[in-house]
């Protein structure tokens, strides 16, 4: 393990290290660990976790679940899923889900297999507490991976693709993009400052043309959404949020 870690670059290491703290302190239910790459991911992860968990009781609610046909890994906070279920369930404005067809158009309610795998997740989960590492089933595509993804994240706006064959996503429209980074609760007011002590904790985008006519989606809405998910979790340890928005057109959004 300390071999296949010796060879990832540091930065990246820290940039996990830190996702991994917020998910161990609550502040996120989930990361997807997208900063570098392992052969082996569950025997990996396994084996960090499992570490980590003999050390410090504040990791043992962490746990691996992977995607094997996309080599997708999440790193998941057991008990903070089963809460964010609860609120997924009771409140269907918790996240935004944008069905990606020609025009984008808002859904209704979360997808019903959003709702189901991470109800199978959270069997799965107290059923096996012993366990460090699950695997997803297989048979997930990618109208089902990617809202799934951007829920278990914490996206306040995930999207939904039509197919599994769908391929272009949003070319040519123009979207409001957010990026969501943590900082000293004390350097807030001075953003230069927190600049080289932040983490990004966020960055996705929403439709403008749905954000003109729905004011939910206005950026102010977004950025009051973001704050209240995660301000109050963030104040317990020291911490704050700085929300950026900027309007950008793009051939293709990768999901």
């Amino acid at each position: 393990m300390q071999k296949t870690l010796r060879k990832v670059r540091p930065g990246k290491l820290e940039q996990f290290s830190s996702d991994l703290c917020l998910i161990a302190h609550g502040i996120r239910s989930a990361c997807l660990v997208d900063t570098f790459a392992v052969k082996d991911p569950v025997s990996m992860f396994s084996c960090v976790l499992a570490g980590l968990r003999s050390k410090s009781a504040m990791f043992a609610d962490i746990v691996h679940w992977y995607h094997p046909s996309s080599l997708q890994s999440f790193i998941v906070n057991s008990r903070a899923l089963r809460t964010f279920a609860r609120t997924l369930l009771e409140d269907n404005t918790a996240v935004t889900y944008v069905l990606l067809g020609a025009s984008p158009t808002l859904l209704n309610s979360t997808p019903k297999t959003v709702l189901d795998v991470i109800w199978a997740m959270n069997a799965d989960m107290l059923e096996s507490q012993a366990k460090v590492s699950f695997s997803f089933d297989d048979g997930l595509t990618q109208e089902n991976l990617v809202p799934l993804a951007a829920t278990l994240i914490g996206y306040p706006v995930a999207y939904v693709p039509i197919s599994v064959d769908q391929t272009s996503f949003l070319s040519g429209h123009s979207l409001d993009v957010y990026e969501a980074t943590v900082v000293p609760a004390a350097s807030c007011t001075s953003s230069l400052q927190s600049f080289n002590q932040s983490h990004i904790l966020l960055k996705f985008s929403c439709p403008r043309s749905l954000s003109e006519t729905n004011r939910e989606l206005l950026p102010e809405r977004i950025t009051k959404r973001l704050q209240s998910q995660f301000l109050e979790r963030l104040s317990s340890i020291g911490s704050s949020l700085l929300v950026h928005h900027h309007v950008e057109v793009v051939d293709r959004v990768a999901l």
